[in-house]
This record gives structure tokens, C-alpha cells and sequence, in this order.
């Protein structure tokens, strides 16, 4: 019996079932794995049209993704977009792969501004500088092992909190602060950001909150769910997802909003978004 899903906070896992049946975080590396890692000789991209109470054009219109059409009918907008896997943009995977790490590099005001704190990431904490002075290296010379630390600490150091994750679902809550989620040490996939953006932050590599839908009918998974994006210079903005400790985002993440926290990604709560509805248009199986 097929049951309807919202979101994907499930402990240790990207994506929420579409089915009863649960699935084991073995199984789940292994699907990433698949995905992510195949050698491939061209972008292959996939057309979705997606339905949402709440979205935002400038993220649906924004790297990897190309906004095709977005109308509103009634309370209800409906987006048709291209996508494709980042890694499989060769010429632009290079760039990140060689960045040097400039810790003090003077960004433009636009792209400093995902350095600042604010009240939901303040990586002016003295909890975070100490985490940021253990974990980062001065023999990081590539912003790639800077970024890589941070997601592996995070990925590790939260475990995940099914009852904060039904409050965020009914709309009772939005997400937790940084300061709050060191003391209570667990979380869902937006405080797993959180923490990941201060980090980052800390370290001088700007970065900004996403949240979007993912969607794998061939797997059946769907739901929303939150990561982030770091700056790298010449490339732009890198997609990363903190709760699971990876980066090179796939084509079955359609993204809707970014944001220097959840509250700058306006969206009141998650239910602003719901119902959510995707369909693939073009590109075959996701």
C-alpha cells in the first residue's frame, strides 16, 4: 500500500519512504554510490514540472538547474525546470577540485554576505570557533578539504531526532539554532545544515541554507529536505549535503529556495509548502 510522504528526515538517510517498507543506511550509500560515482561522458539533463503552495523563481532558476515556465493558478505554483547531476559537468568539477583555500579571500558583498551570522547560524559562538579550531588543518590547501572536514563532523556529530523532525512536519516549530543543537546534540537534516553553515562560516567560506524536494519515483522516495551550498571561487555555488556527508549533488534534487538560514529562505514553516506534486517530463529515470 502506497502511503503520502512529506519530508525526508529520516536518521541517517537522505530520503523519506514512499512505502511502509523502511530501508537501511547500507543500502541507501549504495544507491548514492551508483548515482553519483558512474563514469559518464555527457550532462544528461531531466525536465520536471513541479507543484508547490511556496517557491521561490530565483532558486529554481539558479546552477544546476534553468527555469523554464512558472505560473501561478489560485494558491498553487507550478514550475517546469532542467536539471542535471553536477558531476557530470566536467569543466566546472575541475575548479572545484583545485581551489585554493583562501580563508580571508575579500568576496563581493553579495557572496560576503553568507559569511555574517544570524540568529538561526551564529558562527560567532565561542562553541564553534573551538569545533572550528580542532577540526580544520593549516595543511588544508584546497577549499575541497576544508568543506570535507566540516561535512564529515557534521554528518557524525548530530544524531537524528524523529520527534523534532513530526513538530517541523506539523508546522509547530522551523528549525533550531546552532547554540541549541550543540547543547542537545541531536537534530534533523536543517540543523545538520545549520551547524554545517557556521562551520563553514567560521572558516571563511561563505554558505547559504537550500531546501527543495527530492524525488526517485524509481526508488520510491520523495519528500522535502535541506542542505547547503558553499561558495567556491570561479565555480559558484557547491552543493553539499550535511546530514549524510556528501557533495556532487544528483539530478533527483530539484531545489526551491536558498537563504542565509530557513527564516531567509522565506518559508513560514514546512507546510507553506505542502502539497508538493513532481512529475518528470523528459530524461527518464531518476
Amino acid at each position: 500500500m502506497v502511503c503520502k510522504m512529506k519530508h525526508l528526515f529520516l536518521p541517517g538517510a537522505l530520503y523519506r519512504l514512499f512505502s511502509p517498507k523502511t530501508i537501511n543506511k547500507g543500502f541507501l550509500v549504495a544507491i548514492l554510490a551508483a548515482i553519483l560515482f558512474v563514469p559518464c561522458h555527457a550532462q544528461e539533463t531531466v525536465t520536471y514540472r513541479i507543484s508547490a503552495r511556496n517557491m521561490s523563481a530565483r532558486a529554481l532558476d539558479s546552477y544546476p538547474q534553468k527555469l523554464l515556465d512558472l505560473k501561478k493558478n489560485g494558491d498553487t505554483y507550478t514550475a517546469e525546470l532542467t536539471t542535471f547531476a553536477t558531476h557530470q559537468d566536467t569543466v566546472k568539477r575541475k575548479i572545484v577540485l583545485q581551489d585554493i583555500y583562501t580563508p580571508d579571500y575579500a568576496y563581493p558583498d553579495s557572496i560576503a554576505a553568507y559569511l555574517e551570522p544570524t540568529s538561526l547560524v551564529d558562527c560567532t559562538l565561542p562553541q564553534v570557533k573551538t569545533i572550528a579550531d580542532t577540526l580544520f588543518r593549516d595543511a588544508d590547501t584546497l577549499s575541497l578539504q576544508v568543506i570535507a572536514r566540516g561535512l564529515k563532523f557534521v554528518s557524525k556529530h548530530i544524531a537524528y531526532d524523529n520527534d523534532l523532525a513530526q513538530e517541523l512536519d506539523n508546522g509547530n516549530c522551523r528549525t533550531l539554532d546552532v547554540g541549541t543543537i550543540l547543547e542537545r546534540g541531536k537534530g534533523t537534516c536543517s540543523e545538520y545544515t545549520n551547524l554545517f553553515l557556521a562551520l563553514m562560516r567560521k572558516a571563511g567560506i561563505p554558505c547559504r541554507m537550500v531546501v527543495g524536494y527530492i524525488y526517485m519515483p524509481e526508488q520510491k522516495f520523495e519528500g522535502a529536505h535541506a542542505w547547503a551550498e558553499c561558495y567556491v571561487k570561479g565555480y559558484g555555488w557547491f552543493a553539499v549535503d550535511p546530514q549524510n556527508g556528501f557533495y556532487w549533488y544528483p539530478a533527483f534534487a530539484i531545489k526551491m529556495f536558498y537563504g542565509k538560514d530557513f527564516a531567509d529562505c522565506h518559508i513560514d514553516t514546512l507546510p507553506d509548502m505542502y502539497p508538493v506534486k513532481v512529475e518528470i517530463l523528459d530524461g527518464g529515470k531518476v
